[in-house]
């Protein structure tokens, strides 16, 4: 079997256990599109180990990015769009310097964590709510390698 088509059975295979997991229990606060995301960003950052690393810590980095930018325009009460923007652009900018440090260099990981906590509603302030979108992302990276893993064994790989 070539390795697309078993990468195709194994992703295919672990989704329906990760919706049903997420959606079917839904006192776990899984946040069942965030896995979706992480599990995109493994295959983005190249799979295996370092794809694996990469795409936790650049999500689990924007989720913090995010999280900070909205602390701070909270903390400063009314502040307004252009603030908030001012903020988002500084949070962004840190998330491209950031890729100086090895391990943080993924950048698109790290915008589609910001954009996952604010997507996912994660706030200003730390909450449950928030440990669940990190979690749901850490737990999409390791399905991700989990179903590469699976797909090259069936593709003998």
């Amino acid at each position: 079997m070539n390795l697309l088509t078993a990468l195709a059975i194994s992703i295919g295979a672990l989704i329906v256990a990760w919706v049903y997991v997420s959606v079917g229990m839904p006192d776990l606060n899984l946040v069942v599109w965030a896995g979706v995301v992480a599990w995109g960003s493994f295959y983005a950052a190249g799979g295996g180990v370092e794809g694996l690393q990469k795409a936790v810590l650049a999500n689990v980095s924007g989720c913090v990015w995010a999280f900070l930018a909205l602390m701070i325009f909270t903390a400063m009460g009314d502040g307004g769009t252009l603030v908030l923007a001012i903020l988002v652009g500084l949070a962004a900018a840190g998330m491209v310097l950031q890729a100086n440090i090895p391990q943080l260099g993924f950048i698109p990981g790290a915008f589609l964590g910001a954009a996952t906590w604010v997507g996912a509603s994660g706030g200003a302030e730390l909450s449950q709510k928030g440990v669940m979108i990190i979690v749901s992302l850490v737990a999409g990276a390791v399905l991700g390698f989990a179903s590469e893993a699976a797909g090259k064994k069936l593709a003998g790989a």
